[in-house]
């Protein structure tokens, strides 16, 4: 992928104790107030936790379902006795952020891992207010951090901390080295809700074996500018993997339409990507509001569009 110079950037960079706590307000009051205008409900019919879990046994009564005679309770008593059962509302919910280096572009006002933060703060309040159980995995290419499972909706406010102060210790990542220790500690049936550009290489088959062992709702983040570039005339661009910095002239037709068709065919292979792990994704960019596409992904599972 390749984004344009310092002078069309903007990055996540150090702030001030008061630009930290003026960003984290915004952020809090944005998600509470956003979803739980346009989420109520939804996240609820969409996600119904594991089934049911067995609570007693009963006598048999007239009308009870057969099916569920306990023969091992009805031997060692008197009488025929049933299972009863009870929803199991509750889930684990597990939010893998993505802050690896391109998620630090922003074109306009917001950067995709700010972008991406506001996410994770509506889906994580969502749980939390459903009383659902969240953890937060956090990575880029040189550390990670993994938030354990917490409850109540006050711990909004620590995930979007944790968040926003991550810094990591030395290391490498990739996408689907996170995957994959994500599932190692993730062992019972979650969901899970992974949010990034996908810039990555060679994820597909953990990302279907997640698919496969969890709920999975990838949330892809991307700028405008990655989209098509703006007739900037000569100026100087960097491919953020290889950070290799060239001249290109952006008055040219050929170079704008190259740039865009590749954006065209880096999408199409995300979504085939997603389409054969039969996967529901969101699709979010850094001009818009996040709550509409997450609610409407949370509608089309709950079968209401």
């Amino acid at each position: 992928m390749i984004v344009a110079s310092d002078a069309f950037l903007s990055f996540v960079c150090l702030m001030t104790l008061t630009d930290f706590l003026k960003k984290l307000k915004k952020i809090e009051f944005q998600t509470r107030t956003h979803s739980h205008e346009a989420l109520t409900g939804t996240y609820h019919s969409a996600f119904k936790g594991r089934g049911m879990l067995f609570s007693e046994c009963k006598p048999y009564e007239d009308g009870d379902d057969v099916r569920y005679i306990d023969w091992h309770a009805t031997a060692r008593q008197q009488g025929v006795f049933v299972k009863q059962f009870v929803e199991e509302r509750e889930l684990s919910v597990c939010i893998i952020l993505d802050l690896s280096e391109p998620m630090r572009f922003g074109s306009v006002n917001m950067t995709k891992a700010e972008k991406a933060i506001e996410a994770m703060s509506i889906v994580a309040f969502s749980a939390l207010q459903n009383n659902d159980k969240v953890g937060l995995f956090i990575f880029n290419e040189v550390g990670m951090k993994f938030i354990p499972q917490i409850k109540g909706k006050t711990n909004i406010v620590r995930l979007i901390i944790e968040a926003l102060k991550f810094d990591p210790p030395p290391g490498t990542n990739q996408l689907n080295d996170i995957m994959a220790k994500t599932m190692k500690l993730m062992k019972r049936r979650s969901l899970m809700i992974i949010i990034s550009d996908f810039i990555h290489a060679d994820y597909e088959q953990t990302l279907r074996h997640m698919a496969h062992r969890h709920e999975v709702i990838p949330i892809v983040v991307h700028d405008p500018m990655e989209k098509a570039l703006p007739d900037l005339g000569l100026t100087v661009l960097e491919d953020v993997s290889s950070h290799e910095v060239f001249f290109a002239d952006t008055s040219q037709k050929s170079m704008l339409r190259d740039y865009k068709l590749e954006f065209e065919k880096r999408q199409k292979h995300l979504k085939s990507i997603f389409d054969r792990c039969k996967l529901t994704f969101v699709n979010i960019a850094t001009t818009e509001e996040s709550v509409n596409p997450i609610a409407h992904a949370f509608n089309r599972r709950a079968g209401h569009v």
